[in-house]
């Protein structure tokens, strides 16, 4: 299955599902703004993964939401000298 790509607000969300052993799936995503990555690739998933690689992406994609919800990729303002 190709990389998914959602859209949240002014964020890209890029998902790619991997294929584990005995037909089992965990998912990495990428957070991006304008091209560039606020937050690099995490893997989600565990020892465990999930039974399909729509559930994994599905998974990856609220959890990515969930970190752009709690401050990942929010630019920081800029320190006063």
């Amino acid at each position: 299955m190709a990389e998914q790509l959602f859209l949240y607000g002014v964020y890209e969300i890029h998902v790619r599902p991997l294929e584990l052993q005995g037909a089992r799936w965990d998912a990495e995503y990428e957070i991006r703004h304008r091209d560039h990555a606020v937050q690099s690739w995490t893997t989600i998933g565990g020892d465990t993964g999930y039974d399909g690689a729509g559930e994994a992406i599905e998974a990856a994609h609220l959890r990515a939401v969930s970190d752009i919800d709690h401050g990942a990729g929010i630019p920081k303002p800029r320190t006063f000298p």
